[in-house]
This record gives C-alpha cells, sequence and structure tokens, in this order.
C-alpha cells in the first residue's frame, strides 16, 4: 500500500466515524410513532379513531404561523384524564398536552398552532378506563410556520 491509498483511507475511516453514528437507518417508526409512544405511552396503532372527539381545524392555511385549533367531546369530563396534540410533519410532532379534571365540566379546548408544512392535525384523549381515542384532519399550509 502506497502513502496516498492510505491517507485516503484513513480519511474515509475518519469521515466514517464522526458522520456514521448521526445517520438514521430508513426502516423503522416515524418521529411521529416515536413521539406518541414517548409522551402518551401507547403505539399509535392501538389508538382508535373516534367520533366522540371533534376536531376544528382549517382545512387550508394561509400561513402555517397561525393555525387555529379548536377539540372538543360530549364525552363527560370525569371520563377524560388528558389530551395530547400532534402534527404529524412537524419537526417535533407533539404540539401540547393538557391535564384534565372532573372540576372542568364538559370539555372545550381551543389554541393555534404553527405547522411547517401540510400535514394531519391529531388529538388524543386519554380515558378514565385506560382507553384512547382520537380525531385527525389534515390541514393544508400554503405558507410554512416552523422554520
Amino acid at each position: 500500500m502506497d502513502r496516498r491509498r492510505f491517507l485516503l483511507l484513513g480519511a474515509v475511516l475518519t469521515v466514517g466515524m464522526l458522520v456514521g453514528p448521526t445517520l438514521k437507518p430508513s426502516f423503522g417508526a416515524s418521529k411521529l410513532e416515536e413521539e406518541v409512544k414517548k409522551r402518551v405511552g401507547v403505539d399509535l396503532a392501538t389508538i382508535k379513531e373516534s367520533g366522540d372527539v371533534k376536531l376544528t381545524v382549517p382545512t387550508i392555511a394561509e400561513s402555517g404561523a397561525n393555525v387555529p385549533v379548536t377539540v372538543e367531546t360530549d364525552i363527560p369530563a370525569d371520563k377524560i384524564q388528558h389530551l395530547w396534540i400532534f402534527v404529524d410533519n412537524n419537526p417535533l410532532p407533539w404540539i401540547l398536552d393538557v391535564k384534565v379534571t372532573p372540576q372542568n365540566g364538559k370539555f372545550w379546548f381551543s389554541t393555534r398552532i404553527k405547522m411547517g408544512q401540510t400535514s394531519n392535525v391529531r388529538a388524543i384523549f386519554k380515558l378514565a378506563d385506560g382507553s384512547y381515542v382520537m380525531a385527525t384532519k389534515e390541514v393544508k399550509v400554503t405558507a410554512g410556520g416552523c422554520g
């Protein structure tokens, strides 16, 4: 082996050792699924869509910097423990979580969120019996707001 090949091999190995650990494999769980598992504690696939959860978001948002979101349900407040909101394609999908107590009365929550691009918005409830329900709606964003 001559000197040039040795130096080239050394440079390639050094770059591989520096960059290799930062690369993620293309298979496995998505960022959304990882965040749901981390925040909610269950796999996204185990959470069922429910007509009892009403998620109101605009179909088209002119700016992703200010997207109104309203979540309401007819499920009694004493049967609800937690609410999480996620945006599938945001750099960080988790938006917020709200702990619910029976003193809240009928559940209604409204806020404004940032969205980087067209994506699904998900509202996930944890119920007192340990089950989870969710509503999902797509919002088309014409101008991004996240970065």
